[in-house]
């Protein structure tokens, strides 16, 4: 059964998704879910009775996260796994267990994100930004691929931004040789976009529905490694245009349960926006998703290989 929305507040942002589909029986694995809207969409996904692996870098949060769903829910079947997704090594190890646990899995939230004021490198050579939101979801999405395909209704939901709208990919590097700016959180979240493109076509002979949704500007700690000003001001004085991680949530839930979903979309405030004004152009170029996706294996073979 798929859902219904029902209006909060006065704009379609302050949605709230309703459905009554259960998850027993199903897996769900959700990256970052220690907290913000990743720590809402668990919650409800717990509610729902399915056994939901929390896959986030920090131990002690994932733990605590862990088990203040199993009070919140009273889901004894959820777990915590550990995952940094800016480090492939990590992804790798992570879906080994994921393989060695698991029969199989229904849906994956890519929801883990990072924003960088300064330049940070991981221990592998990646520029972070794009590593967290790009390279990791890219390569765990894969890698799990054949696990989602065992599902009746398998489900990749990439949590994005808006900020793709900013961003410019090269096609040829993905960034991993280029110097860093801050416009490489737009530019990771277009990156994602194309993947998520490229990857629905790809799996449209499966049960698999691909979607990429921006959950609305959010309340989180996704902005606590920029300057205070600017935390202060996006806290404080934004405030009243933000929305709360619940209400945030609403979108990636309606992406991972409803009916409605089409493999591919590109999904705002609990609606499709494909073709939008809010939409890249270069969304829909394949050429260049296709390039991408070449390279950025090309990438990740180089980093296996030392």
């Amino acid at each position: 059964m798929g859902g219904a929305l029902s209006r909060t507040g006065l704009s379609s942002g302050k949605s709230k998704y309703h459905s009554s589909k259960s998850l027993t029986g199903k897996t769900v694995i959700i990256t970052g879910a220690n907290t913000g809207i990743g720590f809402q969409t668990a919650v409800d996904l717990a509610k729902r009775n399915g056994r939901i692996i929390l896959a986030c870098r920090n131990d002690e949060k994932g733990e605590a996260a862990k088990s203040r769903i199993i009070q919140l829910t009273g889901n004894k079947s959820v777990v915590f796994r550990h995952l940094d997704v800016s480090l492939m090594s990590s992804v790798r190890s992570f879906a080994d267990i994921v393989r060695k646990e698991e029969k199989g899995v229904d849906i994956l939230i890519n929801n883990a994100a990072v924003v960088n004021w300064n330049e940070v490198v991981t221990p592998e050579g990646l520029e972070e930004t794009f590593a967290t939101n790009y390279y990791g979801p890219f390569l765990l999405s894969k890698l799990l691929i054949d696990m989602l395909e065992k599902s009746s209704e398998g489900r990749i939901v990439n949590v994005g931004s808006i900020a793709s709208l900013g961003g410019s990919v090269d096609g040829d590097t993905v960034w991993v040789h280029k110097g860093f700016t801050r416009g490489g959180y737009n530019d990771s979240k277009l990156a994602l976009l194309l993947f998520t493109k490229e990857l629905a076509r790809r799996t449209a002979h499966t049960n698999i529905l691909v979607s990429y949704v921006h959950p609305g500007t959010v309340t989180s700690e996704l902005f606590r490694n920029l300057p205070w000003i600017l935390q202060f001001i996006i806290t404080f004085v934004m405030r009243p245009f933000l929305k709360t991680p619940l209400e945030g949530a609403q979108s990636i839930l309606f992406c991972a349960l409803d009916d409605a979903i089409q493999t591919g979309g590109y999904y705002m405030d609990c609606s499709l926006y494909d073709h939008s004004k809010w939409v890249p152009n270069s969304a829909y170029d394949k050429e260049l998703s296709k390039k991408l996706w070449r390279t950025t294996e090309r990438i990740i073979t180089e980093i296996d290989s030392g």
